[in-house]
């Protein structure tokens, strides 16, 4: 079975199902079905016009001439040999709900970017050129240990968790419909819910143990030692507090 084709391009995206389309736009979901469709024409090399069956027109955007002319391709071929004539009376629409906009996204890195380099010049102009070095790799620092600080965390709790009220099943090998093998493990819930997990991947088992949790089953980590565990998670935590100490310091020396 191949995966649904999508065409996307910057806040929009559009999903070919097997009976509609659905166009992500920001927060508004609109489902087009297929039976609305009556034909689908190329609009440039990155883009497609459908018409619908009452002569309406929508245009979806792709990303490069190669995705819009497989989409093209694709999508024609799933449309129906009967249509209804209502067209744009069929379309749908819901509220997905707040999203983070691309353009919201560059102009929070440029931000977070211009912050960075006024900060290691002001630093660098007021208290000499060493500690504008220092500044230099002292803010990656910070975020770096703190990332790092917080998964280590996340993986303690989620432990912890999984000690309480865990269940322990053998997680087999997945395969490709070619017969290859894959990297992860998948099992099944109490629920008859299919998980994969990664854990593992670098184990040559036909099937390893992995312990889920009852009321979440997506979260799951391989049976190991309880000391292997420990150790792993002291040093992870020890590195990560040490790079995020060191940025730290690195970024309150110069106003001490």
């Amino acid at each position: 079975m191949l995966s649904p084709q999508v065409l996307s391009k910057g806040d929009q995206s559009t999903v070919l199902r097997p009976d509609r389309l659905t166009t992500t736009e920001g927060r508004q979901i609109t489902h087009i079905p297929l039976a609305a469709i009556q034909e689908v024409r190329p609009d440039g090399d990155t883009a497609l016009t459908i018409v619908l069956t009452d002569g309406v027109t929508r245009r979806l955007t792709g990303g490069n001439a190669y995705a819009a002319a497989a989409f093209l391709t694709a999508l024609t071929a799933a449309l129906p040999e009967q249509r209804d004539p209502a067209g744009s009376a069929l379309i749908t629409t819901e509220d997905g709900g707040a999203v983070i906009k691309v353009w919201q996204m560059w102009a929070g890195g440029l931000a977070l970017l211009a912050a960075y380099v006024g900060y290691v010049w002001w630093t660098g102009a007021t208290h000499g050129d060493g500690m504008g070095f220092a500044a230099f790799f002292a803010a990656p620092g910070v975020l770096l240990g703190g990332l790092f600080t917080l998964a280590v965390f996340s993986s303690v709790q989620d432990r912890v968790i999984l000690r309480r009220r865990g269940i322990t099943v053998a997680a087999t090998r997945h395969h490709h419909p070619n017969g290859k093998r894959a990297s992860w493990y998948k099992y099944t819930d109490t629920s008859g819910n299919e998980h994969t997990t990664s854990y593992g991947s670098n184990r040559a088992t036909a099937e390893i143990h992995v312990v889920y949790d009852a009321e979440k089953p997506q979260i799951s980590a391989a049976v190991e030692p309880l000391y292997s565990t420990v150790v792993k998670h002291v040093l992870g935590g020890g590195v990560s507090l040490a790079i995020l100490a060191l940025g730290l310091w690195g970024v309150l020396a110069p106003y001490i």
